[in-house]
């Protein structure tokens, strides 16, 4: 093997760091948190707050009604 030749089962782990951190850097940014729906992921939270409104309302009508 000459002397200039790279033997390619060597790794060069200064040019792996270098190469992620510009990917890195390069790599836009996701802004999930801006596209989340307003009550979260869970598909049952819209039915739970309209029970609990509801709930509450009952409550207060059987209140104003004494």
């Amino acid at each position: 093997m000459a002397r200039g030749e790279r033997d390619p089962r060597v790794t060069d782990l200064r040019r792996y760091r270098r190469d992620r951190e510009r990917a890195r850097r390069a790599a836009p940014k996701s802004r999930k948190g801006a596209r989340e729906p307003l009550l979260g992921a869970r598909p049952r939270a819209g039915l739970i707050l309209i029970l609990v409104v509801l709930a509450l309302a009952a409550m207060w009508l059987l209140q104003s009604r004494r």
